[in-house]
């Protein structure tokens, strides 16, 4: 059970990339941007059209992995015993509905980052080289999650993904501090805040948005 919530996390980051690359950089390269701007509706609305589409998928892509295991606890014959336990244990309404609340800003804030780096690259081939390191920051930070004596504390609140990949564990495991689950929530509502900020600003310099 220690390894689903990193599943959900990168399930979650992989569903929100690559619409992220088409709604930025893709328009960009197919040139729709251009008639995209001159349409009644301001850069903000705009933006934040594409910013609900990526979150909407990322959280898409984390609820299909939940149904996943849904499915296979119930129609795979061939799983253990002791796994279908685990599957049994996850899927309590409470615990589904705790680990949802944690996959709504992450999507949000991997969302946000996502459409900033694709918004500032050129090409649909140049955003996915910029958005590669950041797939392998976050792979690297959930493998920290699994290190001995690292732990949910008032500091690793504070820790973009290692703190959602900490709470998680925390929820399957039933040892979830409420108080710091809701540092969690607002210190990734923050970022993401701050990423929005920092994706308005970016759309609103002409050298970014036809950046050739």
């Amino acid at each position: 059970g220690g390894i689903l919530p990193y599943i959900f996390i990168i399930f979650c980051f992989m569903g929100a990339m690559y619409p992220a690359i088409d709604l930025g950089a893709g328009e960009k390269e197919r040139g729709t941007l251009e008639t995209l701007l001159i349409a009644p509706a301001t850069r903000i609305e705009i933006l934040m059209g594409k910013f609900g589409v990526i979150t909407l998928s990322g959280l898409l892509s984390a609820m299909i992995c939940f149904l996943g295991i849904f499915v296979s606890i119930q129609f795979v014959d061939e799983i253990p015993e002791e796994v279908i336990k685990i599957g049994l244990d996850l899927l309590q309404p409470s615990i589904v509905l705790q680990i949802l609340t944690l996959m709504i800003p992450i999507a949000l804030l991997f969302s946000s980052l996502l459409l900033i780096l694709s918004i500032y690259a050129k090409s649909f081939k140049e955003a996915q080289s910029i958005m590669g390191p950041l797939q392998i920051i976050v792979i690297f930070i959930i493998i920290i999650g699994t290190m001995p004596g690292i732990t949910l504390n008032l500091k690793t609140v504070w820790i973009p993904i290692l703190n959602v990949s900490l709470a998680m564990n925390d929820i399957i495991s039933g040892t979830l501090s409420y108080s710091l689950y809701f540092f969690v929530v607002l210190s990734l509502l923050f970022f993401t805040f701050c990423s929005i900020w920092l994706s308005i600003k970016f759309m609103s310099r002409e050298d970014v948005i036809f950046r050739g």
